[in-house]
Parts: C-alpha cells; structure tokens; sequence
C-alpha cells in the first residue's frame, strides 16, 4: 500500500463515527504527559500560533485551542472527512480552531509562520519521511518548537503490529516506528536541537490497572448504575488520584521514551 493515501484515509475516516466525550476522555486521560509538552512548548504571547499535521480528530488541538484561547490554533489533514470529525469536535467542544485540507509535503502556509508544530501518529506512515519532516521545519519560525510522535519501537506492540501486518489485518496502514535515540538522530539533519521527550500509554491491561485504576474502578462503577458513558467522561479525579497521575507523568518524562507504547520527542528550530 502506498503511503500518505488520499484514498486510505478518506475511506477510514468515512467509518468514525466516534462520540466526542469518548474522545475527550481517551486523550485527557492517556495523552496527559504529550498534551503537557506541548503546552510547555507554546509561548505565551498572545499572538502565539500552532499547527497540527495529519490532525484526524484534532482532539489535541481543541484542547490546547481551549486551553490558551488567545492562540492561533490551526490543524491540517489530508483527508476532507477527516477534517469533518474536526471541525464537529471544535464546534462541540467551542475551540476556536482553523482547520484545512492539504498535504503534509506541501502546506498551504508560508515560510515561518507557527510557534508550535506537532503532529501524532503520522510520521510512522512515511517510508520516507524526509519531506515531511523540512516542509514542518519551513513553516516554523526561528526558535519555534516541533513535535513528532510516533509508535516507540521497544514494545509488545511493535511485534503484535507486524504480525498483524503481515496477516493483512492492520486497519492503520503501512506503518513503521522509532526508539527514541532514532528520533533524536534527525535533529541536526534538519537544523534542529533536541528540546525534551516524553512516553505514554504502557498497554491496555497497564494502563487501566496500573496508570490509572481509580477511572477504572469509576467506570465500573458508573455503568453498574446504567450511566456508564456519562459518568465516566464527567469525572474529575480528587487530589489523591491526581497525585497518583502526576507520579506517573514523572516517570513518563524519565523513562517512558524508552518503555512506554508512544513516544514524542521535541525539537526547536535554530534561531
């Protein structure tokens, strides 16, 4: 299958028809330690602008649009159904989100434009990622930050993708991945320096007992008394569980890059 497939895509994205509470609780609980990078990573001057690339959902985009809503938040894919799902989920949530069709090798903005480029599980779906990678680094400004998040190549998961690959039933496509020192070799390939990485999601059995047993035990417990999907996604952890999960992110700053199932490395731009 070729790579960056206008067609794959359309056709997935014609399938999702997930809810967005569902979604919101998926990346709010999972993608806690990427979504602090890029907070991290986003300035704070009120004309600060960000871009994510190969958006999907653009779920992470909504929530930093929320989050910092003085910032020029935009979000690009490929696939216009794609951006569908994006556009409800910025309604729905009221970001203020601009988003647009068009190629990651070609972006439709000019040289220097964002403070912040990011993208999540996109690179891995290029044999080649070289173009990507300096078409991201042309519309970011000097000093400006970029994110690549990609499957982190030490885990079950990468044997259980490829034999899955090999058995023609992988729904993702054509899909590669990286260690982290892989990934810290591209900074001085494309004028970059390594600004920070960080890890998450250890697998689903981990994950739910381990990272975070008190969702799981109110998930439970919410759909016992028939309001599952409510309860859970309206759940606010107390200061106990939030320092479970503050814990957690720690060791996702530390050691996460080199255990967990994702990994994200920072990068800035030479002034």
């Amino acid at each position: 299958m070729k790579t960056n497939n206008r067609q794959f895509y359309e056709a997935f994205w014609a399938r999702f028809d997930g809810p967005l509470a569902k979604q919101l609780a998926i990346h709010r609980n999972s993608r806690r330690p990427l979504l602090k990078l890029l907070a991290r990573l986003l300035p704070d001057a009120r004309a600060a602008r960000t871009l994510e690339v190969g958006c999907g959902t653009a779920i992470d985009s909504c929530l930093l649009a929320m989050e910092r809503p003085a910032a020029g938040v935009y979000a690009c894919d490929l696939s216009e159904k794609a951006l569908r799902v994006a556009r409800g989920n910025a309604d729905g949530l009221g970001a203020a989100l601009r988003v647009f069709a068009g190629d990651l090798t070609s972006l439709p903005f000019p040289d220097g434009a964002f403070d912040l480029v990011f993208s999540q599980g996109v690179l891995e779906h290029f044999r080649d990622p070289a173009p990507a990678m300096r078409e991201q680094v042309r519309v970011l400004r000097p000093g400006g930050a970029i994110v690549v998040d990609v499957p982190q190549k030490f885990n079950v998961y990468t044997l259980r993708k490829h034999q899955a690959m090999r058995e023609g039933n992988w729904p993702w496509g054509w899909e590669t991945e990286y260690s982290e020192a892989e990934l810290r070799r591209w900074a001085p390939r494309y004028g970059l320096k390594v600004a920070g990485a960080v890890g998450y999601q250890h697998g689903k059995f981990m994950d739910r007992l381990l990272v975070h047993p008190h969702r799981t035990l109110h998930k439970l417990l919410a759909r016992d008394n028939g309001n599952g999907a409510a309860g859970a996604n309206g759940y606010r952890p107390g200061l106990l569980a939030r320092g479970w999960e503050a814990m957690w992110d720690g060791f996702d700053a530390r050691l996460g890059p080199y255990l967990a199932t994702n990994v994200a490395v920072a990068f800035r731009k030479s002034s």
